[in-house]
């Protein structure tokens, strides 16, 4: 009778036009009776996800990420502001939302894969939800609507420690202080043990060379640590609550590898100099207000620098005196340019400037003539300089989620390219261009409007089977 009288509502209210959002557990659409089959037909897809599936917004991708992306951070925001009313820390959320024309929330489908939870929790967690929803619009309309099914995180979930474990290793500070040989210790793994100072434990191992101080709530990192360990070689202090003017470090030739990320800097601090063989180091999820390529100018050998998701909206142009860095990882910052002289980073391997703002890349990257591996996808980028075809290394190009019509000309050009991602963008012809690329060997080219809604029985369909007969792996 219950079911009978909640489908009775939900096709009173869609008929009258005042259906309202019902959130519920993905569990109980078969019990109540839902009809999750006839939503299923009724809005189409956001992003194709499965062969043959044509998404709502495969002609205009980068519009749906920006916008999910605001809806993401307003629901976050929203688990912020009523963090008490939520019966447990946090959540994964798992979700299928039915988004109307005018971005309003039809139906929404939870389920919670961690933690576990009670029956009780999972009402509370529905009411809070259920207003969320009630409340707030998808930020895009649309002429049918559309469907959307995705994962993630409500308050902050409690990490389950990941415990290292192999010859010379201790991860608990109990067996660091009751060993009886410190000197077969070669990595104390302390990460995720809450702690909010260094345990002095850690200084009566002569051998230490890896220290994982990852996940707690560590707010300065002492100069002993570099003073007392002259062993140590990689340090990591990742995720936790150090503020500038809180890193201290003595001059030492030991560390090669320094893991900051995910604390409060909003610069480099300038102790990391100190460490004149460091080969890597790691400053991103911080929110650095600039980037002083001065402190890393000295360091000689420092080759990986992540500066990911770093809150940066433009490079300095002072990045030239990099010339020794062969890793930078760029992703998830501002960056609407780049200046011409990154090009002056000679021995660069492998670019990472994804999630970006970038509407074109430079024609001066042309002369990283090391540079093997680009990553550009989640850009508005619609073409590439003629100059890429100096790029006689490049093994690896990812241009998915850009803002591409016509395959770029250029392409055919890169002599060692074996792997091209062109997934996502606004593609309307076969990119021949394929065909001129010997080297290539996989290559991705799936939601595009040129297949239609399947790209076998598309046009296009013989000259995908003709690279597939040259070898070539193509993902449609």
């Amino acid at each position: 009778m219950k079911t009978v009288l909640l489908i009775a509502l939900f096709c009173w209210l869609t008929l009258t036009g005042q259906a309202q959002t019902r959130v519920v557990l993905l569990r109980d659409t078969t019990r109540l009776g839902l009809p999750l089959t006839e939503l299923t037909m009724k809005y189409p897809p956001a992003l194709a996800r499965k062969p043959g599936e044509k998404g709502l917004f495969a002609q205009q991708p980068k519009r749906f990420i920006d916008s999910l992306t605001r809806a993401t951070r307003l629901l976050f925001q929203f688990g912020e502001t009523n963090k008490k009313r939520l019966p447990v820390p946090g959540v994964i959320l798992q979700t299928r939302e039915f988004v109307n024309p005018d971005g309003t929330y039809a139906w929404v489908f939870c389920s919670f894969p961690t933690p576990e939870l009670t029956a009780r929790q999972e009402e509370q967690l529905l009411d809070v939800l259920q207003e969320y929803y009630s409340k707030n619009r998808f930020p895009l309309r649309t002429s049918t609507g559309f469907r959307w099914e995705s994962v993630l995180q409500v308050g902050q979930v409690p990490d389950r420690r990941t415990v290292r474990r192999g010859a010379g290793i201790i991860s608990t500070l109990e067996a660091a202080g009751q060993t009886t040989r410190p000197d077969t210790v070669t990595m104390l793994a302390f990460n995720q043990l809450n702690l909010k100072t260094i345990p002095v434990v850690v200084y009566r191992f002569p051998k230490l060379k890896e220290l994982d101080l990852s996940k707690n709530s560590l707010t300065a990192l002492p100069a002993r640590l570099t003073a007392d360990i002259p062993s140590l070689q990689r340090l990591s202090v990742l995720y936790n609550a150090i503020p500038d003017d809180s890193v201290f470090m003595t001059p030492n030739k030991h560390l090669i590898s320094l893991n900051l990320q995910g604390n409060k800097l909003t610069r480099i601090p300038a102790s990391v100099r100190q460490n004149k063989r460091l080969e890597s180091l790691w400053m991103g999820n911080n929110q650095l207000a600039s980037l002083d390529v001065r402190l890393l100018k000295s360091l000689r050998r420092l080759n990986d620098l992540n500066l990911y998701n770093a809150g940066l909206t433009r490079l300095p142009k002072q990045i030239r005196r990099l010339k020794h860095i062969r890793v930078l990882d760029l992703y998830y910052n501002k960056f609407t340019q780049l200046p011409r002289q990154i090009s002056r980073m000679k021995r660069l391997e492998q670019l990472a400037l994804s999630h970006n703002d970038l509407t074109e890349l430079p024609a001066s990257l042309a002369r990283l003539r090391r540079l093997q591996v680009l990553f550009a996808h989640h850009n508005r980028i619609s073409q590439l300089p003629a100059d890429f075809a100096r790029l006689d290394r490049l093994r690896v190009l990812d241009l998915s989620y850009n803002w591409i019509t016509v395959a770029p000309p250029v392409l055919a050009a890169l002599p060692a390219l074996e792997e091209l991602d062109l997934s996502n963008n606004n593609l309307q012809e076969f990119p021949t261009v394929l065909t001129q690329i010997r080297s290539l060997r996989k290559v991705y080219l799936s939601s595009n409007p040129m297949f239609g809604t399947e790209a076998m029985k598309s046009p296009y369909a013989g000259q995908i089977r003709e690279l597939q007969a040259k070898n070539k792996e193509v993902f449609y």
